[in-house]
């Protein structure tokens, strides 16, 4: 049947068959037994990304295959455009001590976290980085036309202070393979982290070697998405922190940049305006739980072609965001925020300006004063070449320095529509932003957003149209096509946009750590309940013989 169709028929019709296998890549490797067109057609599309894992590095280490694996890798080299490394299970060394000394007392989960430092853990006797680095270098040589790299560090259980010696090992070796790629190499233009530590970037940045590989890495990257984590307990040095900021300016030829904060979260917030009171939390800790503010001066421009920003999940400081869009005022032309939150602090004795200082519309009517900042109508001023906003769930977080927890009625943030027509938070900031007039009030009045100073009315002021109805693909961003959105958008779940970069084993194994250390952390608490029991029982006895 197929020896009657026309060849170029037969191609779209496997090539539409490999789109409806997305995220099962398996099936599609047994369809290229099919016939030799089947698999003619299929092996570019199937083998496009090769994985390395945990399991796979063990595999290469077995000297009686490692000759039949590179054959394999030399047959199938010239196809291989992207690599998905996952080394999501491996454990540091720090974690598996801190387990060890809360389990103490509970004998068969100290026999877990025995099996766990022997199978999991990187140090000399289980996994270590010469093994990771020897599988990574052949991976590499093997596959000159790689351009693009996913990279999931490993993840945590328990954030141990400074203990991230595995994920900074596994990151500067990486970053060491991919600087010094055999020649004649394609240059790496999208490279994607997962599970990115500041405290590794740090640790990085206080090496000359580990600095120079990362610049060199970077240098011909156009596509960067990193999903961060933040694991200070205590009070957290800056410097850390604005080292994330000098490791992506590195990439000077960057097109399109996303941050996804990892320790907030995938799920929307329970409410538009959280509030977090001083017997919760130390300020600076709260402070420091947010995108850190780009260390250089706003009016150099660090990425001069940047046209792509996407802020997910996130918790971030108008001093940030202000500084950010300066900075890349000049190229930016789309801007994508996603479940972001504006930290604003709030104070009884302060005057009432002073507690709304920072809002992400402003209020109508009023001209914002030195110690406000209105973020709609700022990012209208400098960012002239912008053309797409989308934005999603945004919102406020409060930190109560002091005085009652609900604030006054006299302060009121922009949340609902001034207008009367229930428009969302969100929808009338990407109005704002793109410069739609806005309705009138219900008493008939214009309602207008005002820049800081006069002189910037003429930038800032809305000069379109708005239109009768505004569809919500228009301004929501999780409603946005992805395939009309920048490409670092989709590379937090695919490096090659065919299939789901997923390890069901790895999530399996993370699955059962998670579950044993919750089930540890259970048998803890009934040995305090059962101690307190015969404690009071205890001092009851005495009471009663005394």
């Amino acid at each position: 049947m197929l020896d009657r169709l026309p060849t170029e028929l037969v191609i779209q019709i496997v090539e539409w068959t490999a789109v409806a296998h997305y995220g099962d890549k398996n099936t599609l490797l047994e369809l290229r037994k099919v016939c030799k067109l089947f698999n003619q057609i299929l092996r570019p599309i199937a083998l496009c990304t090769l994985p390395l894992d945990y399991t796979r590095i063990d595999y290469y280490q077995v000297t009686s295959r490692r000759r039949l694996k590179r054959k394999a890798l030399r047959r199938i080299a010239p196809l291989c455009q992207s690599l998905f490394i996952d080394m999501m299970v491996i454990r540091d060394d720090g974690e598996c001590q801190f387990l060890e000394n809360a389990f103490a007392s509970i004998p068969k989960m100290m026999d877990w976290v025995s099996k766990l430092r022997e199978w999991y853990c990187m140090h000399e006797e289980a996994f270590t980085a010469g093994m990771y680095r020897a599988s990574l270098e052949m991976m590499l040589n093997y596959t000159p036309n790689t351009t693009s790299v996913k990279l999931n560090l490993p993840f945590q259980l328990v954030a141990c202070g400074l203990q991230y010696r595995a994920s900074t090992v596994i990151l500067g070796n990486t970053f060491d393979l991919l600087a010094h790629r055999r020649k004649g190499s394609k240059k790496l233009q999208t490279l994607s982290l997962e599970n990115l530590s500041d405290i590794s970037v740090g640790q990085l940045w206080s090496n000359p070697s580990d600095v120079k590989n990362i610049i060199k890495t970077l240098s011909d990257l156009r596509h960067l998405s990193l999903s961060l984590r933040r694991p200070w307990v205590g009070e957290a040095p800056l410097w850390h922190a604005r080292r994330l900021w000098e490791m992506v300016c590195k990439a000077k030829n960057l097109e399109s940049l996303c941050l996804i904060d990892l320790d907030v979260g995938e799920r929307p917030r329970p409410a538009k305006l959280i509030t977090t009171k001083v017997t919760d939390s130390v300020h600076s800790d709260w402070e420091y739980r947010s995108l850190p503010v780009i260390s250089r001066p706003p009016k150099s421009v660090l990425l001069p072609n940047l046209t792509y920003l996407e802020l997910r999940n996130v918790n971030v400081k108008a001093e940030a965001l202000v500084c950010m869009f300066k900075s890349f005022a000049s190229c930016l032309q789309e801007l994508y925020l996603d479940n972001v939150y504006l930290k604003t602090t709030y104070c009884i004795d302060w005057a009432i300006e002073v507690n709304y200082g920072d809002l992400w519309i402003g209020l109508p009517n009023v001209r914002p004063k030195t110690n406000q900042r209105w973020l709609a109508t700022h990012i209208r001023q400098v960012c002239a070449q912008l053309r797409v906003c989308r934005v999603a769930d945004l919102g406020y977080d409060r930190f109560v320095r002091r005085g009652i927890i609900e604030a006054p009625a006299t302060v009121k943030y922009d949340l609902h529509d001034p207008c009367g027509l229930k428009r969302t938070l969100e929808q009338r900031f990407v109005e704002v932003v793109m410069g739609y007039e806005q309705p009138a009030a219900p008493d008939g009045s214009p309602m207008i957003y005002y820049p800081a100073e006069e002189t910037q009315d003429r930038w800032t002021m809305a000069d379109r149209k708005r239109p009768e109805e505004i569809a919500a693909k228009d301004w929501n961003a999780s409603l946005y096509s992805l395939r009309e959105r920048h490409p670092t958008s989709a590379l937090q779940k695919t490096i090659d946009g065919k299939f789901v970069n997923c390890n069901p084993w790895t999530l399996k194994m993370l699955r059962n750590f998670s579950d044993r250390a919750c089930e540890g952390l259970r048998e803890l608490n009934l040995m305090r309940i059962e101690e307190r029991r015969e404690s009071e029982e205890s001092q009851e006895n005495q009471e009663s013989q005394g």
